[in-house]
């Protein structure tokens, strides 16, 4: 119902703003679908973008932007939105280290099919405001990833300095028969690394599945390193997880 209300909200704005005004920043990232750390409220103000010389859209409900004469738009559906690169750039004031990232990776993702030296250009190309973190996203971003707190899992491994694992790479055991695709993959340690979402807990058959596919990953002498969203956020969880890849990976 949200994301129903959300299109009808900004397909009626589109219809009553001027034409040399576009759908920016979070607004923008709704309409291209980029994973958001919010869910979206009707509170939420839609955010518009127009040419800096030209007045700011004052009305109840926008928050207004300038700067669109420095800026790519496309069309979606009846919007006018700035486009993906712009658009994440633009988040880079508003979202944290991770979200940018996970926003990042969808964007070199198989919908927008972006490269990640894309994402690097347009970092560089940015000044100003959030423009290190820009920077040090877009060095992260990474192909591959399936879910926004897989790409969050990877920037705490950053943080941590730990190696960079491989993402979602098939194993096999040693007749050549699949086992798994794990979330990360630490080849040389033989250290596999997996997030469990809310699926996992709610879908009984896909905790059965995960729970087969770790015995078949363990009989084959691969280390099955578990997570969660609290092990990424959580003080004390997360020093614990730190501190076990920590031992098992360096």
């Amino acid at each position: 119902m949200g994301a129903v209300c959300f299109e009808g909200r900004v397909r009626a704005f589109a219809l009553a703003l001027p034409g040399d005004v576009a759908f920016s920043h979070v607004t923008a990232a709704r309409v291209l679908g980029l994973p958001m750390p919010s869910t979206w409220l009707p509170t939420e103000p839609l955010d518009v973008m127009r040419d800096s010389t030209r007045p700011r859209i004052e009305r109840h409900g926008v928050r207004s932007h300038r700067g669109l004469e420095h800026r790519c738009t496309c069309p979606v559906d009846s919007a006018r939105v700035t486009d993906a690169l712009d658009t994440w750039a633009d988040l880079s004031t508003l979202f944290g280290l991770g979200d940018l990232v996970a926003a990042g990776d969808v964007l070199v993702g198989a919908r927008h099919e972006l490269r990640p030296k894309d994402l690097l250009r347009a970092a560089q190309d940015r000044t100003g405001r959030g423009a290190v973190r820009l920077r040090e996203a877009a060095a992260l971003v990474r192909v591959g990833a399936a879910s926004p707190w897989e790409s969050k899992a990877r920037v705490a491994f950053a943080r941590w300095r730990l190696p960079e694992p491989q993402l979602n790479l098939d194993l096999y055991d040693a007749w050549g028969r699949w086992l798994a695709r794990p979330d990360f993959v630490w080849k040389e340690q033989r250290v596999v690394g997996e997030y469990d979402g809310d699926q996992h807990r709610t879908d009984r058959r896909a905790w059965q599945y995960e729970r087969e596919r770790r015995a078949g990953l363990e009989d084959e002498g691969w280390t099955y390193v578990e997570m969660t969203s609290l092990s990424l956020t959580g003080p004390r969880e997360s020093a614990a997880l730190r501190g076990r890849l920590t031992r098992l990976l360096l």
